[in-house]
């Protein structure tokens, strides 16, 4: 006589295999979270390089008006730089890895010396915990 499985069985099977799926999946999100969080560290490691190829090229920092856009298109506007060379090749670079555009200050808060980049993190809202620094 064959013997087949239950309706009730097969439940259990695909309910099993829903709970390990949904604990994969959890996993990946944290690990995503991880990566963006990486990327928007490196990111702000770039744009400091860039920032100081600004400096020794042009004379001084861009200021909080002319923000990270400096790097991309030679500000008008005072501090105007001596010499200006392209750094970035569009605006797309000035977002962070959750889509909210860096926010750029010089002089920094913490160190006046330098310009600070701050991203708005996992919540998109700057002013809270999750917000990265450059000169954290």
């Amino acid at each position: 006589m064959a013997r087949g499985f239950s309706l009730f069985e097969m439940v259990i099977v695909m309910g099993i295999i829903g709970l390990i799926l949904g604990g994969a999946i959890y996993s990946m999100g944290k690990i995503k979270n991880s990566a963006a969080i990486g990327t928007a560290d490196q990111d702000m490691r770039s744009f400091e390089s860039n920032l100081e190829q600004y400096k020794n090229i042009g004379g001084n920092y861009p200021s909080t008006s002319q923000g990270l856009e400096a790097l991309i298109k030679k500000p008008t506007d005072a501090p105007r730089p001596r010499r200006w060379t392209q750094s970035l090749d569009d605006e797309e670079a000035l977002f962070d890895p959750w889509d909210t555009k860096y926010k750029y200050e010089y002089p920094g808060t913490q160190d006046p010396s330098r310009p600070e980049i701050v991203s708005a993190g996992p919540d998109k809202e700057f002013g809270t915990d999750d917000d990265q620094s450059n000169q954290d």
